[in-house]
């Protein structure tokens, strides 16, 4: 049985109104306003039909398929018969872009009458620390909708060891629950808010940071780095964590190309893989490029980590990027049987407790 680590179904009504500007999601919300953004992006470009524009397209009326089961169905077509997917919800509420259409829990609630309806669907759950009663909205899902993960997305505004979830973690050891966690910079998706709400954030790290002259999009990478899961996976060493896309494609080409710069965070990754029994990492998105394909390779040939590596393709963000039919296909001819399996099946198996 064939495992995808990292897939996501939210929908249009579940991102902020404020999330892109000039009010396109307002726009985005009617078919007429998505029909008008589709034919501008592809009039950017008349003579191609595989360009960035196209993708862009494609990613936003995926959002707008108008069900979770519909999104996910996308998804399932281009995997063989009886894969499984994780997928990962996202709580926005609190990263400062406005009010979000629809309910977080109506998010949650159809997320797990899909899984109760397809066992295809392993659905995990958004944690944001800012939420009232996460916790207990945490144990409703896992109980009454058989939800079998986390999710975290730290650089909307949150620590990895925030104290509030500090509970949340005693909760997922205790009952063998796996976190899936954002760890890659420069996110498109982070906090939105004033500087003044950022620096407040911030402030709240276990180090000292200086915040002049950098973005919100910059700072956003403090809530991020991959050494803020030291003291979580010192504090609950039975936790299973997945620090995301193996710390990004601008750190596999800086690794390719100058592979003892300092703070590299495939580098960072790689050593937390081999010095912590239950850390994790997946190639979601980043993997988009096969210029990659020969390095992902060269680190399967060390045993200290290759069973460390979950296969993800970040369905649908990665549409904007590459085509998820051929992400899967390329990959798996280019790894190998064996290599795909093991990254496919037998570590997404260990990661979720199966």
């Amino acid at each position: 049985m064939f495992y995808n680590s990292h897939i996501h179904t939210f929908m249009d009504v579940d991102v902020p109104r404020k999330f892109l500007p000039l009010a396109l999601v307002r726009l985005l919300a009617t078919k007429a306003g998505t029909a008008i953004i589709a034919r501008i992006l592809n009039l950017l470009n008349p003579f191609s039909d595989n360009d960035i524009f196209d993708r862009y397209v494609k990613f936003l009326k995926t959002g707008k398929l108008g069900s979770q089961e519909k999104i996910f169905r996308q998804c399932q077509k281009y995997y063989p018969r009886n894969s499984r997917f994780v997928v990962l919800p996202m709580d926005m509420k609190f990263m400062g872009a406005g009010e979000v259409p629809r309910q977080y829990e109506d998010q949650l609630k159809e997320l797990g009458e899909l899984a109760q309806k397809l066992p295809e669907v392993i659905p995990f759950m958004h944690i944001d620390p800012r939420r009232p009663g996460v916790l207990d909205l945490l144990k409703k899902n896992v109980e009454d909708l058989g939800f079998k993960g986390i999710k975290l997305y730290p650089p909307l505004g949150y620590f990895p060891y925030d104290e509030d979830l500090y509970p949340v973690y005693e909760y997922c050891q205790a009952q063998n629950l796996p976190v899936v966690s954002h760890c890659s910079p420069f996110s498109q998706v982070h906090f939105r808010g004033s500087r003044k709400d950022m620096a407040v954030l911030l402030a709240k790290s276990n180090h000292p940071i200086d915040i002049r002259g950098k973005s919100k999009k910059e700072l956003s990478d403090y809530f991020t780095h991959p050494s803020n899961y030291e003291p979580i996976l010192k504090d609950f060493p039975k936790l299973r964590i997945c620090a995301a896309h193996f710390g990004s494609a601008h750190y596999w080409n800086e690794f390719l190309t100058n592979p003892q710069a300092g703070n590299n965070w495939l580098r960072i990754i790689r050593d937390m893989i081999e010095k912590h029994e239950n850390f994790y990492t997946d190639i979601s998105f980043t993997l988009n490029k096969r210029a990659f394909f020969s390095l992902l390779k060269v680190l399967m040939f060390d045993e200290k980590i290759n069973r460390k590596i979950l296969f993800g393709s970040d369905y649908y963000m990665v549409e904007t990027k590459t085509d998820e039919r051929r992400f899967g296909i390329d990959l798996r001819a280019f790894l190998g049987r064996d290599y795909f399996k093991l990254i496919s099946v037998d570590n997404p198996k260990n990661f979720l407790g199966i």
